[in-house]
Order: C-alpha cells, then structure tokens, then sequence
C-alpha cells in the first residue's frame, strides 16, 4: 500500500520474544486448567486435547474428600492479615521517613533495608523453638508474624520512594486545616498513594500464598496447614490420578486471580507512576 512504512526488524523480532515469553507464561495455566476437567483415562490417553466433556467430580472430590476448601481458609486468613498489617505498618513508618524525618533516620532507614537480605532460612528454626516456648505452633499467627516480618521491609522502602513524590505543599496544607498525624495518613497519603500501596499488597499476598517453607515448618498439623502446603500431599495421595491435582492446583490459583483483577487499575497506574519517575 502506498504512504505505508515497512516495518522494521527490530519491533518485530521484539514482539514475537514477547509472545513466546507471554506464551511460555500461559501455556502451564491452560494445561492445568483444561486437564482438572478430565477423567482420568482421558487424561492418559491424549494430555493437550480440549476436554470432550468437562467433569466436575475432580473439584468435588477436592472439597468432599480432601476437604480443601479449610486450607483456602487458612491461607485466606492469614495471607489477608499479612496483607493488611504489613500494609499499615509499613505505610506510617514510610510516611515517617519521606515526609518527617527524624535525627539518624537515614540509618534507622538503612538498616531496615538490609533486613531484606537476611534468609528465612536462617531464622526459621530459631523461629519454631520461639514460637514452641510461646504456643504459637499450628496457629496462623505464627506464619502472620513471619509475613509480616518478611514483607515490611521491601513495604517501606517502595513506599518510602512513592511518598516522596507527594508534594510537601499537600501535607502542609492538610496540616493548615488541622490535621493530625493519622489526619494527614487518612486524607493525603492513603488516598494519593493507593498505586504504590496497591502493588505492594499485591506482592505481599502472592508472596504469602505462595510460601511454603515457613508453613511447612510452623503448621504440622493438617488442619491447620496451608493449601500450598496441603497441596504438596497430592502427588503422593493422588500419584495415580493427575487430574485430581490439576483441580486442586487450579482451586489454588482463584484467589491470586481474583486479588489480581481487583486491584489491576492500581496496579497499572503504580507502573505508569514508576516509569514516569
């Protein structure tokens, strides 16, 4: 076509390593999901055919038999709280050191930062023997101290950087109208800073969903345990039987989903905010 530029080969070869990257990402997800609606000798016989029809018992048998729907509560409830505590802790002490900071705040600052580089591994065992003393071991408050510990960090210091960018004139001016210190965090920093408080609790929900040391470790009891953690008793319970487990994998993907798409707008403008910066 006439006035029509050719294209380059550059942008093209971009976007098709983009699309074997997407597809590489995808891929995994779609043979979960359509494999949990197999029989099993459906399954043996062809794995990357459509299903010819989709069977439900698979998920019943993960509700009814392997009673999943207590672990999904579990990590629910404690991935929530992880959430939503490391999200307020985390949103006062940045708001400190970005809009008033304190004499040795940069070092109080730094040596949180380091934290970050310290390994579970490390403290997980001087952890249990902590919580053993305490009674904490098979109760979710356990793993909610250790989220919390693990997630506060990198909290602050994304946060931190995004509350700067807020102009000082906004805080003042709160100030002028006779707000407080939690005034201010209500009126101004909450609402200005829901992208980068949006991402954060993005990666902290992920990141506690998808542990499965520190559970395994603190929750010994199957009651109590994880779905992650719950999960890893199918390849030996359900050796036999994959489509059982690709329908419990599946269960345990919704919820990542669903916190994913709610907070997709925030997630897009905390990008674009970023990139801008």
């Amino acid at each position: 076509m006439p006035g029509r530029k050719p294209l380059k080969p550059g942008p093209v070869l971009v976007f098709l390593a983009f699309l074997v990257l997407g597809a590489s990402f995808v891929f995994p997800f779609l043979y979960m999901f359509l494999n949990a609606f197999k029989s099993t000798p459906e399954y043996y016989k062809s794995t990357f055919k459509l299903p010819e029809h989709y069977n439900w018992a698979n998920f019943a048998t993960m509700v009814s038999q392997f009673r999943i729907q207590v672990n999904m509560l579990n990590s629910l409830f404690i991935s929530m709280s992880a959430v939503l505590l490391t999200t307020a802790v985390g949103m006062l002490a940045a708001y400190v050191f970005a809009k008033r900071p304190f004499r040795k705040s940069h070092a109080v600052y730094l040596v949180i930062i380091f934290s970050m580089f310290m390994p579970n591994q490390v403290t997980l065992i001087p952890l249990y023997f902590l919580y053993s003393k305490l009674g904490l071991i098979n109760t979710p408050f356990a793993v909610i101290i250790c989220s919390l510990a693990a997630g506060i960090p990198a909290c602050i210091m994304l946060l931190t950087a995004y509350f700067k960018g807020i102009p000082d004139e906004i805080c003042e001016a709160a100030i002028l109208d006779g707000c407080g210190f939690f005034g201010i965090i209500r009126n101004v920093i909450f609402p200005l800073g829901k992208p980068a408080i949006a991402v954060n609790a993005t990666f902290v929900f992920l990141r506690t969903w998808n542990d499965f040391l520190t559970p395994l470790v603190l929750l010994t009891k199957r009651e109590t345990q994880t779905v992650v953690v719950a999960l890893s008793a199918l390849v030996s319970r359900y050796q036999s039987d994959p489509p059982y487990q690709m329908a419990g994998l599946t269960i345990a993907t919704i919820p990542a989903i669903v916190m994913y798409l709610f907070l997709q707008k925030y997630l897009v403008e905390g990008v674009n905010a970023g990139s801008i910066k």
